[in-house]
């Protein structure tokens, strides 16, 4: 298993398609929390993108399940960047 961050921007446009939809985004994190899928996840503090920890086998496993996210599948998401992150230090590291 793969540690890999994913980055979520966007736009001023998508924040009340955000808002209708938050509650059903929430639950799926909330399982993939319990699921020790996502390791960490929140809002950038400007509120313009979101970020994710996750576990999985690689980037393409990353990118099927965070396609299933009620934001993306309600086209809320500007921008997925997905990237492998090998932790070093403090809580995810050695």
């Amino acid at each position: 298993m793969g540690m890999f961050v994913v980055e979520y921007s966007y736009t001023d446009e998508s924040s009340a398609g955000r808002d209708d939809h938050r509650t059903d985004h929430r639950a799926w994190l909330t399982e993939l929390v319990r699921r020790k899928v996502v390791r960490s996840s929140g809002p950038t503090a400007d509120h313009t993108g979101a970020t994710f920890i996750v576990q999985a086998d690689d980037a393409d496993a990353v990118r099927r399940l965070f396609a299933h996210d009620p934001f993306a599948r309600a086209h809320l998401v500007e921008d997925v960047r997905v990237s492998e992150w090998t932790p070093a230090r403090g809580d995810f590291g050695g």
